[in-house]
This record gives structure tokens, C-alpha cells and sequence, in this order.
């Protein structure tokens, strides 16, 4: 039974008195819930033949003031089957309908755990453990559903029985998140990864993983990564920003659209890559692929594929290419180049680039030479008309008439005037003044024979170790000239 309040009514009702004497036949007496949402009939005989009427029930509930939520078919039965040593449940009030509390919808996925992936054969691959959730600036993290409105309830006396509102929510947000102008979106303020610990949303710019192993699996990050450890074969690591990696890189690949640095050198085993729009720089660089978009920086490249989209600069006691195959457009600098055991060491200055900018020149050589044409001409008809309107001012012309033609030779003045300002700026522009001397190989100790060198469209084949020198395509041959003290410096 619920709780009932210390409502406790009883009425002496008399059936069937058609002597002004007789005794009340039975009493009725009823409970209400402490919530006011239910009444309890309870019936006392006073006389085991009473029968009790539907209508004294209904007119005892009135009187009581219970209008609300009346059995009147359980009352109706109730009498009829004369169950009077049972409590009569005659009147239900409305339950309030509660406001719904307000919630947090996560959009992404805080759930603990690796997220393997399935191929399309049920293969998984089990480095890539989806580990890193990649956001851009301004993304929603989450967001609030509000709380719901409820709905009052009646209680049995007709009153109205309040609903309890729901509770509202707020977001526990670290670095990098800021909350909408509404606040009902937690967003991310800049580009990094986000992050779900003890209970808090957060957005980290850069990565921080002590080693890429088993442990974390494949790395894509869409800001910077930094490995205080190393990058175990087989594994991959690639970034929107830079790449720093503390320890040695096996035979992992590695993508950056900025900078790689790799402070204990990378032994790519055959297998290992490096692709990255910045510069690329390692202790030594061995059995590995490399291709940078700017510059390379080693102690050593060793039976590697190295590409350079500037230069390759090697440094250090040893700074030596021994074997592989080295390529850069502007300069490979080393001290060493080759080595006594004669692996076959490929050097290569690529001079495409050089060669567009020199069809560039010709063709812009071509283009001044028909302005200055073009120049000449605009220039002689600026000093035809020049003498046509001083031979108009001079004229026995009317004024009026003189006017108006001087007035049409002042518009074609400064119309030609126009065509010369603009011939003169094309004349201007610089021409570019890329030298193929500046396209070159320098070896500070010694290249040893059996190095092959390209540069340009012109190969040479090193027979004869080469001492303290410099070689470029000077348009004719490769020449190989004695190092200056210009040359050493980088």
C-alpha cells in the first residue's frame, strides 16, 4: 500500500431507515496518500445484512471533496459484489510527468580500448589501433540537449501536483576547447587531437607518444608529432606539422608536411621511407628511401635513395654518401663521396628546373626586344602628336573648332601615354639570374673512383680518386675545378 498520510475519515452512513430510530446499518471511513494521489475506501458493518449503496460512496468522496480521478466502474462493482471486508482503491489522482534532465552527446568516440580495423576478408590490421582522433579547428566535440519540460499532475482534491524540472549540465573542458555563444557546443580552437580523460574533453596541437610500437600502433596526426623513443619496423607515422623523433627509426615509413628530424639516425633495413614537404634531418640515413621537398641533413647517407628538392648537405667527422643514389637541384656538399671498397655511389644534380628558368629567360629575352620595338613606336607617335597640336594652336582655325581638336589629340596623348607606362613596367620585371655554376657537387675530402655523376644532361664516371673539389655543368662538359673558400661556405 503507499504511504498514507494521517487521513483517517469515517462517516456514519444509515441505509434504509425508515424509522427515525433505527441505528446506522454501516461506516465508511477513507485514506489518503501522502502524495494525495490516491483514496482508499474502507467499509465497517455494523449490521452483517447492510448493503452499501454506489451512491453513498459517491456522495461520501464528495463531501470529503475528492473530485478527481473517481473509479466510479471499481465503485460500481465494488458494490454489487459486496466485497466489504476489502479496501476500495476510488480514486486515482495524475502522476506529474518529471522534466527529462539535460545531456551530453559526445562526438566522437570516448570509448576505452583498441579500435581495430577489418578488412573486407575479415583480416585486421593490428597497427592500426585508430588511437589518435584527428580534429580541425572549430569542430564540435560535443554538444547539450537541453533538459525537457515536464508536465503538471492532478491530485485527487483537483489540485495541480508540480513536476520536477530537469536538471541542467555543463561541460568539463581542458586546453585548446572553447564553448559556443548558446552554450550548448564545446568546440575545439585549434587543429590537434582530441582527448577524453577523467571525464574531461581536451585538445592537444602536438602528439607526444613515448615509442610507436604494438602499444600505440600507426600514428596520423593533423598537427605535430614528438616521439621521445623510437619507430619500430613496420609501423607508419605521418603528420599535418612536424615530425620529431628522439630515438632510431627502423624500417617504419614516415610522412610530414613539415620537418623531420630523427635525432639517432634511421637504418631503414631495406624497407623504411621518409617523405617530407620540410627538411629532413638525421644522424645517418642507412638502407632507407628519402625525399624531401627542401633540404637533407646527415652525418652519413649509407646505401640509400636520396631526393632533395634544394640540397643535401652532410656534416660531421665523416659526412660521407658511401653507395645509393643521392639527388638534389642546388648542391650536394659532403666530405666524403664513395668509398676504398668501391660500392657503386650515384650523384646526381638534377637541372631540370634550371633549364625551364632558362626557357623562361629566352622567351622573356624575346618579349623585351619586341616591347622595346613596341616602345620605340609609341614613343614617335606621342612626338607626331605633340607637333599636330602645336600646329593646331598655330593654326588660322577658329577657336572653337581648335578646341575641339585639341581636345581629341589630348585624349590620344594620354591613351599612348597609358600604352608607354605599361610597356616600360613589362620592361622592368627582373629577369631571373640563376647561374649553372651555382648547381654543383663539393667534396671536401676525397670522391672516390667508381662514382657515377650526372648533372643536368652530362655524366661523368669517376676513374681516379678526386681530392678537395668542386664539379657543375658549366653548358659544355662537367668541370671539376679546386675548391675557394666561397665554396666552403653553406
Amino acid at each position: 500500500m503507499d504511504n498514507l498520510d494521517n487521513i483517517n475519515h469515517s462517516s456514519d452512513i444509515t441505509g434504509d431507515l425508515p424509522l427515525q430510530e433505527e441505528g446506522p446499518k454501516y461506516a465508511v471511513s477513507h485514506l489518503v496518500s501522502a502524495n494525495k494521489l490516491k483514496v482508499y475506501i474502507r467499509i465497517e458493518l455494523l449490521d452483517k445484512q447492510a448493503e452499501v449503496k454506489y451512491d453513498d460512496i459517491m456522495n461520501y468522496l464528495s463531501e470529503q471533496g475528492i473530485v478527481y480521478g473517481i473509479r466510479e466502474e471499481d465503485i460500481e462493482i465494488y458494490c454489487k459484489v459486496k466485497e466489504y471486508s476489502k479496501e476500495l482503491v476510488a480514486a486515482y489522482g495524475k502522476d506529474p510527468v518529471d522534466g527529462k534532465d539535460a545531456e551530453i552527446v559526445y562526438d566522437f568516440d570516448i570509448s576505452e580500448g583498441n579500435k581495430f580495423e577489418e578488412s573486407e576478408d575479415g583480416t585486421i590490421n593490428f597497427r592500426n589501433l585508430n588511437n589518435v582522433i584527428n580534429v580541425k579547428k572549430d569542430a564540435v566535440l560535443c554538444h547539450i540537449i537541453p533538459p525537457l519540460a515536464g508536465k503538471d499532475g492532478t491530485d485527487v482534491y483537483g489540485n495541480p501536483v508540480k513536476y520536477r524540472p530537469g536538471r541542467n549540465v555543463s561541460f568539463n573542458y581542458g586546453n585548446n576547447t572553447y564553448i559556443s555563444e548558446d552554450g550548448l557546443k564545446l568546440l575545439a580552437s585549434t587543429d590537434g587531437c582530441v582527448e577524453y580523460k577523467n571525464e574531461k574533453v581536451f585538445v592537444e596541437s602536438v602528439y607526444r607518444v613515448n615509442n610507436v610500437d604494438n602499444s600505440t600502433g600507426n600514428i596520423d596526426f593533423i598537427g605535430s608529432v614528438v616521439i621521445n623513443g623510437d619507430v619500430k619496423a613496420g609501423f607508419s607515422v605521418a603528420a599535418k606539422g612536424d615530425i620529431k623523433i628522439r630515438g632510431v627509426v627502423e624500417g617504419a615509413y614516415i610522412k610530414s608536411d613539415g620537418e623531420v628530424v630523427i635525432s639517432k639516425g634511421m637504418n631503414g633495413m631495406g624497407k623504411g621511407s621518409i617523405y617530407a614537404k620540410g627538411n629532413v634531418t638525421s644522424k645517418y640515413i642507412e638502407n632507407a628511401s628519402i625525399v624531401s621537398e627542401k633540404c637533407i641533413y646527415a652525418e652519413a647517407l649509407i646505401n640509400s635513395d636520396v631526393k632533395a628538392g634544394e640540397s643535401i648537405i652532410l656534416r660531421g667527422s665523416n659526412a660521407a654518401i658511401i653507395g645509393g643514389a643521392s639527388q638534389a637541384e642546388d648542391m650536394i656538399y659532403a666530405k666524403t663521396i664513395g668509398s676504398k671498397t668501391n660500392p657503386e655511389t650515384n650523384i646526381t644534380i638534377n637541372l631540370t628546373r634550371y633549364q625551364e628558368e632558362q626557357k623562361s629567360i629566352s622567351q622573356k629575352q624575346k618579349l623585351n626586344r619586341q616591347l622595346e620595338k613596341e616602345l620605340a613606336a609609341k614613343n614617335n607617335e606621342l612626338k607626331e602628336l605633340d607637333d599636330k597640336m602645336d600646329l593646331i594652336l598655330n593654326s588660322y582655325m577658329d577657336n572653337e573648332n581648335k578646341g575641339t581638336v585639341h581636345k581629341q589629340l589630348l585624349f590620344m596623348k594620354i591613351k599612348i601615354n597609358n600604352e608607354i607606362s605599361e610597356i616600360e613596367r613589362q620592361l622592368t620585371e627582373i629577369l631571373p639570374t640563376d647561374n649553372i655554376a651555382d648547381h654543383k657537387i663539393i667534396c671536401k675530402g676525397i670522391m672516390y673512383s667508381n662514382t657515377r655523376v650526372t648533372i643536368g644532361w652530362m655524366k661523368y664516371r669517376v676513374r681516379q680518386d678526386i681530392s678537395f673539389s668542386k664539379l657543375y655543368n658549366d653548358g659544355d662538359d662537367i668541370s671539376i675545378v679546386p675548391l675557394n673558400s666561397a665554396d666552403l661556405e653553406i
